[in-house]
């Protein structure tokens, strides 16, 4: 509980407007750490799990690790390096997601497209359940549903979906030569290679959050048990302190597992699009990051 009230305190006392990218990386691991441990802790009550005062601490350093990652792809899009940062993002999500979900830090890699994430175990899965996990997303799926509304082109750049504009869109009266929504990075067709680096980095923020978010919806039961005892497998049937639901079972080649319905990514949008523009955190970090100035009032 100390721990969680120094981590807040942190967030609070991070001045709004007048941050440095040193401030910027303390709030991303600060943020990311905290929303890791409460992911674990909702995730542990629905699966029943037992949390321990270790399992807390576990939570917090992969949650202050993937911080530091989303701080680094961040960093490596507003360079203009989108296609590497990208995939650090998703190194991260895979970190949170593993995390709160009770496994090894590393169990399953996933990658985003769209409103799809594909997650693929690795040597460090213990639960042994499916080879490639398949999630959804009802909030990107939304997103990505206006994104098609303004957009006049879409592609495939840099390992996600941008889109185009021939004319800049608007809000409340401000003409913009980019726009995101959600996952989904956009810009005018006549814009800087400085606004591509932009929206990409509030792709990866909305990323960042998608991470975070507990699933609303558990699907694929556990397949049938063929004969043989579970051990024959030589895998440990454990996952964090229980037994895994689906051990000694047939592993899926693909699965869907989770629906989410991106609660913190929506909610997070809402509370942002009731400030200022300028205070706005998500385009306080991204002009810091690409253009190291305030945005325009």
């Amino acid at each position: 509980m100390r721990f969680i009230a120094i981590t807040v305190a942190l967030l609070l006392t991070v001045p709004a407007k007048a941050v440095d990218r040193q401030q910027i990386a303390t709030v991303n691991v600060a943020a990311t750490s905290l929303f890791t441990f409460l992911g674990c802790v909702v995730q542990g009550k629905l699966q029943k799990r037992v949390q321990t005062r270790r399992d807390a601490a576990r939570c917090f350093a992969a949650g202050g690790a993937a911080g530091i990652g989303f701080y680094q792809a961040k960093r490596l899009v507003a360079d203009g390096d989108i296609t590497t940062g990208w995939l650090v993002a998703n190194l991260a999500t895979s970190v949170v997601e593993n995390t709160t979900a009770g496994e090894h830090p590393f169990s399953r890699l996933g990658y985003t497209f769209g409103p799809f994430r594909l997650r693929f175990a690795t040597p460090a899965d213990r639960a042994g359940e499916s080879y490639v996990d398949l999630d959804l997303s009802l909030v990107e799926t939304g997103f990505l549903a206006r994104m098609l509304i303004d957009a006049d082109d879409v592609d495939i750049r840099d390992g996600m979906l941008w889109w185009e504009t021939e004319e800049r869109l608007t809000e409340d009266g401000r003409a913009f030569n980019g726009y995101t929504w959600g996952l989904y990075p956009g810009v005018w067709t006549r814009a800087r290679e400085s606004t591509w680096n932009h929206e990409a980095v509030h792709a990866i923020q909305a990323l960042q959050l998608d991470s975070v978010d507990p699933p609303a919806l558990t699907l694929s039961p556990c397949p049938e048990r063929t004969a043989g005892p579970p051990e024959a497998s030589g895998r440990s049937s454990l996952v964090g302190g229980v037994k895994a639901p689906c051990a000694g079972r047939n592993r899926q080649a693909v699965r869907i597992r989770y629906i989410r319905a991106g609660v913190v990514n929506l909610t997070d949008n809402l509370f942002w699009g009731q400030r200022a523009y300028d205070e706005r955190w998500v385009e306080i970090e991204a002009f810091r990051l690409v253009d190291d100035r305030k945005p325009p009032q």
